[in-house]
């Protein structure tokens, strides 16, 4: 790296943000793509929802929020995880199902969070966890806090009650949360072409009497900013915000889906607008980083991961014996 490529390092403090979100998205696609090899020998308990290709969303909004703020990922948002402090072994032992995870081997899925991270556990539905986010805020922000949430949905998802109900609750109580909508352009196997007839899902912010923006998904520089932007309007006006973030993902619905009703031409132009490879080509066009940097980092990554799903297949099942405990409250 030239002595210019060094000054600008020093001197422009928007470098280490994206480094680190560009970690996490190396964390949450190598561990993804490692936890697609394991469901596929047979090792994972319960099914694999990849958010491969859509990575930016959760980790640019998992890096900007602040220690207070609550996070309601959905089964994609493994960045939201990582982005918010939790392990990468803490994942693989949730997939394991292994006892030392975080729900001690009672599920093997998407169902897991960390409070003390602000990240709420998911709930399968479609749209429930939206309400849950929004009880959370009000309840911190009665404490005194200045909580807001951030809550993550599919284009999908937003055509369910829940979704309505938390929007409209929200809006209606001044309750400052952040909704991004993950406009991946398939509910499962249904296309958006089938799922609403709106122009944009933008447009459904109007009947919330809220603020509607869309963004490029997969551009981590333009989400960052518009997303930092927004949050400032949030904070000061204590409004809720819906946000459009234009993504694909690149596998099917599941690992158990093929997804061999997506268009090839449509995988392909995403293919260009992989978000891991757009924030790269930034960072080595402007000189801040360079290409053993981003392999250093890479590396170091993958050898995190490595060391991770050996270390969570070595620890124990949970047993019989202590299935009870937490179930009921004792005396």
């Amino acid at each position: 790296m030239n002595s210019q490529a060094t000054k600008k390092i020093k001197t422009n403090t928007s470098v280490n943000i994206w480094l680190r979100i560009l970690k996490t998205m190396f964390l949450g696609r190598l561990t993804e793509e490692r936890l697609v090899r394991l469901y596929h020998q047979g090792k994972i308990f319960g099914g694999v929802y990849t958010g491969i290709g859509q990575e930016a969303i959760g980790a640019v909004s998992a890096h900007i929020g602040t220690p207070d703020d609550l996070y309601a990922p959905a089964i994609r948002n493994v960045t939201v995880h990582l982005g918010r402090g939790t392990k990468v072994l803490d994942v693989f032992r949730q997939y394991l199902g292994r006892v030392t995870g975080p729900t001690r081997g009672r599920d093997g899925n998407v169902h897991y969070g960390e409070m003390d991270k602000g990240v709420f556990a998911m709930v399968s539905h479609m749209g429930a966890m939206l309400s849950v986010l929004v009880g959370g805020v009000m309840a911190r922000r009665r404490l005194g806090k200045s909580t807001m949430g951030f809550a993550y949905i599919g284009d999908g998802a937003s055509s369910t009650g829940d979704f309505h109900e938390a929007l409209n609750f929200a809006s209606v109580f001044d309750v400052p949360i952040l909704f991004m909508i993950e406009n991946n352009h398939y509910a499962y196997s249904t296309p958006k072409e089938f799922q609403y007839r709106c122009q944009s899902l933008v447009e459904k912010a109007c009947g919330y009497g809220m603020e509607g923006l869309e963004v490029d998904g997969n551009d981590v520089i333009k989400l960052y900013d518009q997303i930092k932007i927004i949050l400032e309007k949030i904070r000061k006006n204590n409004r809720p915000v819906l946000l459009v973030c234009d993504t694909m993902r690149m596998r099917g619905h599941g690992e158990h889906d093929d997804a061999s009703y997506v268009p090839k031409e449509l995988l392909l132009k995403y293919k260009e607008k992989d978000p891991i490879h757009l924030l790269k080509k930034h960072l080595l066009n402007n000189d801040f980083a360079c290409e053993q940097d981003l392999k250093k980092l890479e590396k170091e990554c993958l050898d995190e991961i490595n060391q991770s799903y050996k270390k969570a297949l070595s620890e124990p099942m949970p047993s019989p014996d202590d299935l009870l405990e937490g179930v009921y409250a004792e005396d």
